[in-house]
């Protein structure tokens, strides 16, 4: 081939390629393009900033870059500026990163010192954070618009916490980092993490770019707690100050969640134990083979009418003992019903990290509507202990109120002799009287838990208007309260109660005496002894008596006689 033919074809495919890509052509020309430099930084995180969701994908490598070149073997050039000159004079540690943040975003330097993240770097706060220590490498930021709300929330967090949870950088600064775990525990921390769309995050309530009124910056400082709670004052503003938790900062605090982490302890391992002997000593007995039982009168041999009478009716003819009238298995029924809902509502709000919560918010149908049927729950737990208390009114009114769920100095003695029996000491179990003291104990429990849980929920519930007349304090012992009551009710219901009534083996797999109300001869008399013995006794002695009566009345008619 001729050299005249080879230089027409080098020149016709060189046209061709041209004409070809125009856009490659142009681009050619332009040295601020990024592909350019992608061409060699073409791994993380230099290709996350081109991504769909990048927050600077149409920015130009060199926008942020100044003084570098086209030509990696040139020397970069020194960038200087007004704002490189103020940003070194502010004690940054990259005042050319910095610099090249400011030409975009601004805000922050409007109204430097009204913010701590705006206070000069030199002195007071050594060290303190500038753009690339809370947002990262600026190659990875992403567009928080692409987020949702609670997402994006999760991420403007976790930028505080980097710091706020850094002892070097606090004790710097003179601050806790025990207000990340304060944090932690607050209901705005908790509603986020259950995926709340509302709830706020750090910078809703702690704003780092203030705006540029100097004025208005200050009053958001001042009073966020209003954005969302109607009627907030500045005694309500204190509940959110994320002080630790220590006999300093929050003593009522402090000394709450000591006295419910003891009582939750003790009183749940002493319910544990007295479990584990009953499950111990139902395995010792049946290795011994069936027990003998003394003969005896028994209930069903006497007149039934008369057994009726001496026990206020309670004993049945067909068979029955009415243990539990109507209006007691109803307020009983309200009482079973709202607490599951509350246990199942409330639980998430309780142990938000463990991921059964976020299950059950979802099976609710969201955190709005849990948080509504937890409340109307609590309306059915408020209706169950008032319908209560008018039946044992009215029962006291028509004088059928006989105390018999009082304690008493018996209770005392039957949990000594229970015990003894539990442990082989003894070789009887003792003879309970209408209420055992397992049973007073469940019954006072819940009282005591109701006036706890009612109390301290619409504490919480209306915490504007409490705080217009409460101090802070109450608050903080009242949310402490709910929570930690309401994990000591459900272990005792879950360990203690369900055992009793539905688990141990002389009534698994359930009694049902809580639905139907009545229980046989057989099983009073070996649940509830004492009451039993007295029956019979009153029983024999009445039967007694009328038989004396009529054996009497021929001899007085005798006499009667001139």
């Amino acid at each position: 081939m001729s050299a005249n033919l080879r230089r027409i074809l080098e020149v016709s495919l060189a046209l061709a390629v041209l004409f070809a890509s125009p856009s490659a052509v142009a681009a050619a020309g332009d040295s601020s393009d990024p592909k350019w430099c992608l061409n060699c930084h073409n791994e993380a995180p230099f290709t996350a900033v081109r991504s769909a969701h990048g927050a600077h994908q149409k920015e130009n490598c060199r926008d942020c870059h100044t003084g570098y070149q086209f030509n990696p073997h040139e020397p970069v050039e020194e960038a200087t500026s007004d704002d490189i000159d103020a940003m070194k004079k502010r004690g940054f540690k990259n005042p050319v990163a910095m610099a090249a943040c400011m030409d975009c975003h601004d805000a922050p330097t409007d109204t430097a010192g009204a913010f701590p993240h705006g206070k000069d770097k030199k002195g007071t706060l050594p060290g303190s954070p500038y753009c690339l220590d809370c947002h990262g490498d600026p190659h990875e930021i992403q567009l928080m618009k692409s987020m949702a709300p609670a997402e994006r929330r999760h991420a403007m967090n976790k930028r505080c916490i980097k710091c706020h949870d850094d002892p070097k950088k606090m004790n710097a600064a003179k601050l806790s980092t025990g207000i990340v775990a304060a944090y932690d525990h607050t209901m705005h921390a908790i509603k986020l993490d259950l995926g709340s769309p509302d709830a706020p995050g750090c910078a809703d309530c702690h704003p780092a770019h203030p705006p540029g009124d100097a004025k208005k910056a200050a009053a958001i400082a001042a009073g966020p707690c209003i954005k969302c709670h109607e009627g907030a004052n500045p005694r309500f503003r204190e509940l959110a100050n994320h002080k630790p938790m220590t006999v300093k900062d929050r003593p009522a605090s402090f000394y709450t969640l000591k006295f419910f982490a003891w009582l939750t302890f003790l009183t749940i391992l002493g319910l544990s134990l007295h479990v584990l002997l009953d499950i111990l000593n139902v395995v010792r007995r049946a290795r011994k083979g069936p027990a003998t039982h003394e003969n005896g009168t028994r209930i069903d041999d006497l007149d039934q009418k008369l057994l009726a009478e001496v026990s206020g009716g309670r004993v049945e003819p067909k068979g029955t003992i009415l243990r539990f009238d109507v209006h007691q298995r109803i307020a009983h029924g309200m009482m079973a019903l709202s607490f599951t809902l509350l246990a199942f509502t409330g639980w998430p709000l309780s142990a938000h990290g463990v991921g059964a919560s976020h299950f059950l918010v979802a099976l609710f149908g969201g955190l709005e509507m849990t948080g509504l049927i937890h409340r109307g729950a609590a309306i059915g737990l408020v209706g169950a202990c008032v319908y209560h208390l008018v039946y044992l009114t009215v029962a006291l009114m028509r004088g059928r109120l006989h105390f018999t769920m009082l304690p008493k100095w018996q209770d005392a003695k039957d949990v000594v002799a229970n015990l003894a029996w539990l442990m082989g000491l003894r070789s009887k179990k003792p003879d309970y009287a209408r209420f055992s003291y397992f049973e007073k104990f469940d019954y006072w429990a819940v009282f005591w838990g109701c006036i706890i849980m009612v109390g301290s929920g619409l504490v919480r519930w209306f915490p504007t208007q409490v705080m217009r007349y409460a101090p802070t304090w109450l608050y903080e012992i009242c949310y402490l309260a709910h929570t930690d009551e309401a994990l000591l009710a459900g272990l005792a219901i879950f360990v203690w109660h369900f055992y009793n009534v539905h688990l141990r083996p002389a009534v698994f797999p359930m009694s049902w005496v809580f639905l139907t109300g009545r229980m046989s001869y057989e099983e009073h008399a070996e649940e509830h002894g004492a009451e039993h013995a007295a029956w019979l006794a009153a029983a024999q002695a009445k039967a007694a008596a009328d038989v004396a009566t009529v054996e009497a009345a021929p001899a007085a008619e005798d006499k009667r006689e001139p």
